[in-house]
């Protein structure tokens, strides 16, 4: 079976028979007309599948199968919306998103990233950090630093600085967050948030994880 997780942005693709996976930007998938799967999540994926999942649902069920703990807190940051759930006893307890605002969300850090050509693996964690109450404003303010003399990247480290504080306020002020989403490989973004609790990175396929589960729902 195929099974996807169509971000806004990037789609992941997994192949259950021989357990391939891709990575793709999703406009390539959007214009490809003879593309199908067998069962999507995610914002791009309804069109694309015969079988559909909420990103929630999704999100949970491949939480579940990848943590162990009985009580934790599991966030998404993908580039249009955050997503995040509170388990205790495993079983759901709080579960909410922040749809389409870039003040907690991938696509700005990504724009701003790949306009100035920065490497967020080996970018420094700033312990500064600019106030991004909106995405749009936040990248206007990074623009006029820049132009008073700061360096990209320090600019742009107190902007991911500033997007960190929005993503642990939302989710609760936890001691321990399992991270979702393309930000687990951003280093830059993890050490930053380390600052403020304990990060644990469990990777960019959780939802795929979470089909799976729903596919074969004996699983533990």
């Amino acid at each position: 079976m195929i099974l996807a997780d169509c971000g806004s942005c990037w789609a992941k693709i997994w192949n259950s028979e021989t357990n391939e996976l891709q990575i793709v930007q999703t406009k390539d998938i959007i214009k490809n007309n003879k593309l199908t799967f067998d069962f999507a999540t995610g914002h791009s994926g309804k069109p694309k599948t015969k079988r559909y999942e909420n990103e929630l649902i999704a999100l949970a069920e491949g939480a579940l199968s990848l943590i162990s703990d009985d009580n934790f807190t599991i966030v998404d940051v993908g580039s249009r919306d955050t997503k995040y759930i509170v388990f205790k006893n495993r079983k759901i307890a709080k579960i909410d998103w922040n749809l389409a605002c870039g003040s907690s969300t991938g696509a700005t850090v990504e724009l701003l990233g790949h306009y100035y050509d920065i490497d967020f693996n080996s970018l420094e964690p700033s312990d500064s950090w600019v106030p991004v109450t909106c995405g749009v404003f936040g990248i206007e303010r990074i623009l006029e630093l820049i132009a008073q003399g700061y360096e990209p990247e320090k600019g742009i480290s107190m902007f991911i600085h500033g997007v960190v504080r929005n993503i642990f306020t939302l989710v609760g002020e936890p001691e321990k967050l399992y991270l979702s989403g393309g930000f687990c490989e951003n280093i830059c973004f993890i050490k930053t948030l380390n600052k403020y609790c304990e990060v644990l990175p469990i990777g960019r396929t959780v939802l795929i994880r979470g089909l799976y589960r729903l596919l074969n729902s004996n699983l533990p």
